[in-house]
């Protein structure tokens, strides 16, 4: 599967084009607009899955910086603070690099239909910390299914 099967290609283009130079990186607005806000949380999975190049269910910090690549081979890598800036808004549980879970709840200002998580973090910890391990296992079962 390519992000073109998920994402319009001229929406990637101008996303990639908007963010050419250095430093200008805004992954809330560029995830806003690839079209990922508009997209149901299966396809914004299937999304972080491309970018996983090495496959290993998370999205490493080497990773990172050339997630601007996994839209469009031809953009730009991320500079180390562009890179330290992405890692920190979705790297919720300070291991250095994201899963799927942990995507969802630090970059859901993109992505709206994964905002309850934001609500839940903050006014109720223990609450949070049930969803996160029952999402986590959630996607646990469907990997194992072959559904996703």
């Amino acid at each position: 599967m390519s992000m073109t099967d998920l994402l319009h290609a001229e929406d990637i283009k101008k996303a990639v084009g908007a963010f050419t130079a250095v430093d200008s990186f805004d992954h809330k607005r560029f995830f806003q607009m690839v079209g990922l806000k508009k997209k149901s949380p299966e396809d914004v999975k299937k999304v972080f899955h491309i970018l996983d190049k090495d496959k290993s269910g998370f999205i490493e910090e080497e990773e990172l910086g050339f997630i601007l690549k996994g839209f469009s081979p031809d953009a730009r890598d991320l500079s180390v603070k562009e890179t330290k800036m992405l890692l920190a808004a979705g790297d919720k549980d300070g291991d250095g690099k994201i899963g799927a879970d942990g995507q969802a709840r630090g970059w859901w200002s993109a992505i709206p239909h994964l905002s309850p998580f934001r609500s839940i973090q903050h006014s109720h910890p223990s609450i949070f910390i049930f969803c996160s391990i029952t999402t986590s296992l959630r996607i646990i079962s469907i990997l194992q299914r072959g559904k996703l």
